[in-house]
């Protein structure tokens, strides 16, 4: 069947990515077609951020402010090669085209935080004008959005009447399913993120090595920034002989900072000695590589942070600060990859099940 997919695809953000090339991937594999659905994104609630997105000369002096001068010539540069490394990237691998006007037999709606209003109100999200007859939810999140937002905004009879169009419901976090049951009154099956359910352990890329032990840095740019919060990893990390690495996203204050797309920065985590995150797909791939990891965890995130590191049993790992002795009583904890992989396969099979058996009705369909 040829499948859209619409998600965050304009998005110059590792794990967006990767989890668009892993629902990619998984469609392959079971012979279907796969198509990502291009749309406008609505900034409506949040006005400022569309300048993010715009490249036009009218927006010059927003990034020139909020770029250059407030971040910095350093971060400034990294993100400009890692836009032009991302543009190529996105046009080599996948294939594109519009959610409204592209039949398709049937579109899933997801990953990421696809049904959340931080920034508006993207109604094909919930399944309104799209061209199918058939809409599937795979592993979308309201983020931090609830019922208060929602209401707020006056967006509840639109993203209500919108998912009772779909034919089958899922989320990837316990607050999105709750908000889902309270706009429709259908509980939807809580399954993992593409990047957990795609087996990527045959995918590899060559990288530039590293050479000496290294421990892994992965949050934004906008994280992580004040002294107080990585002078403690900076003197863990050197307590322990290991070198500081921020992997596709920059930090001035690690040893070395590197360009690279997802897969090359899915390589970076296999080669790391010990990871310290504070999102959700850093979360996700130290547990898909099997890394020693410190969780820390913002209000921005804790709603899908919480949920998923307590899917795999890895929530004693959550540290309260950054400190160097917290993070010292984290790592020198024991984790039982064993049991995380038994959970992540129950996991990741419950999801295999549920995409498998929301296209296989359509399939039968097509040969009645």
């Amino acid at each position: 069947m040829n499948i859209g997919i619409l998600t965050h695809y304009t998005v110059v953000n590792q794990g967006a990515v990767l989890q668009m090339y892993a629902v990619q991937r998984w469609l392959q594999e079971h012979g279907h077609t796969a198509t990502i659905l291009t749309y406008t994104k609505d900034f409506d609630f949040a006005l400022k951020e569309a300048g993010k997105y715009n490249l036009s000369l009218k927006y010059f002096p927003f990034y020139f402010k909020e770029y250059v001068l407030k971040k910095g010539i350093g971060l400034s540069w990294f993100n400009v090669r890692k836009q032009l490394m991302y543009r190529k990237y996105i046009h080599d691998m996948f294939q594109f085209s519009n959610y409204a006007t592209t039949p398709m037999d049937a579109v899933i709606v997801g990953s990421d935080e696809v049904f959340s209003l931080q920034n508006g109100c993207n109604m094909m999200m919930y399944g309104h004008g799209v061209n199918t007859d058939r809409l599937i939810s795979y592993a979308p999140s309201f983020g931090q959005t609830d019922m208060a937002r929602i209401e707020q905004f006056h967006c509840r009879e639109l993203i209500s009447s919108g998912l009772k169009k779909f034919q089958a419901l899922s989320v990837r976090d316990l607050n999105s399913a709750e908000t889902v049951e309270q706009l429709t009154g259908i509980r939807p099956q809580i399954v993992c993120d593409p990047v957990l359910l795609f087996d990527f352990s045959n995918t590899h890329v060559p990288v530039r090595p590293i050479k000496k032990p290294y421990l892994l840095l992965y949050s934004y740019d906008r994280w992580m920034c004040d002294p107080k919060e990585y002078n403690g990893i900076k003197a863990y990390a050197k307590s322990k002989g290991l070198i500081t690495v921020s992997a596709g996203t920059y930090h001035k204050w690690c040893d070395k900072n590197i360009v690279c797309n997802p897969l090359e920065w899915l390589e970076y985590f296999r080669g790391a000695a010990e990871v310290v995150t504070d999102t959700f797909h850093g979360s996700v791939l130290s547990i898909i590589t099997q890394r020693k990891t410190a969780y820390y965890i913002h209000d921005l995130n804790s709603n899908k942070m919480h949920s998923l590191l307590k899917s795999v049993g890895l929530e004693d790992r959550i540290v309260r600060n950054t400190g160097a002795d917290e993070i010292s009583r984290v790592q020198q904890l024991p984790v039982d990859f064993a049991d995380v992989s038994r959970r992540l396969n129950d996991l990741r099979a419950s999801s295999d099940a549920f995409l498998t058996n929301a296209l296989a009705v359509e399939s039968d369909k097509d040969d009645e």
